[in-house]
């Protein structure tokens, strides 16, 4: 039997937050960096989801929802102007968190 205990736990995620990361099947996240776009602060981010065998990307959008993107593809293919790095999912989580202030006008936005 695994245990959890050596899992990082969330600190407090929002309800949408938490629907955001819901998903079913194994997935990878990836933040979209370019100069001026750390790792930490990325222009955007995807995810790729395998679940019964198929592959589903993803970018989360201003639509604060995950959407099919062809990022991923297209990157193989060579229209890399931005490029990605590999994230963990609380990584991911700051970033819906902070995407989701900003649209939302909350005041705990940092600029």
């Amino acid at each position: 039997m695994e245990s959890n205990a050596s899992s990082t736990s969330f600190v407090t995620l929002a309800p949408a937050t938490l629907d955001a990361l819901d998903a079913e099947g194994q997935i990878t996240y990836y933040a979209k960096v370019s100069e001026g776009y750390p790792r930490h602060k990325p222009r955007g981010i995807v995810r790729r989801r395998i679940d019964e065998g198929q592959t589903y990307d993803e970018a989360f959008t201003r639509r604060l929802r995950w959407e099919p993107t062809e990022y991923l593809n297209l990157y193989d293919l060579g229209h890399n102007e931005v490029d990605h790095v590999k994230i963990t999912e609380i990584e991911a989580a700051a970033f819906i968190e902070s995407v989701t202030a900003k649209i939302l006008g909350s005041p705990s936005a940092t600029p």
